[in-house]
């Protein structure tokens, strides 16, 4: 019986170089455009998405923080 052992060994996509994982990439990403599947943002919808992730994260990390005057905050005097 073999030993687990900390990191696991590399399988398949993994196990390429680092430039022939790149081109396997690439080549995807052409044939996606070509067959009319891939999306490409234009700088409107891009300035939304960035927008909207800004809000986002920002509502998140304020929920995350006690509120102003709960118990278990820190001493205002």
């Amino acid at each position: 019986m073999t030993q687990p052992t900390d990191t696991p060994r590399k399988r398949g996509f993994a196990l390429l170089d680092p430039e022939k994982m790149r081109q396997v990439a690439a080549l995807g990403g052409r044939t996606a455009h070509a067959a009319g599947r891939a999306h490409q943002f234009s700088r409107e919808e891009a300035r939304a998405a960035a927008r909207r992730s800004v809000e986002v994260r920002t509502r998140r990390a304020a929920e995350s923080r006690p509120a102003a005057g709960s118990e278990g905050g820190s001493p205002s005097a």
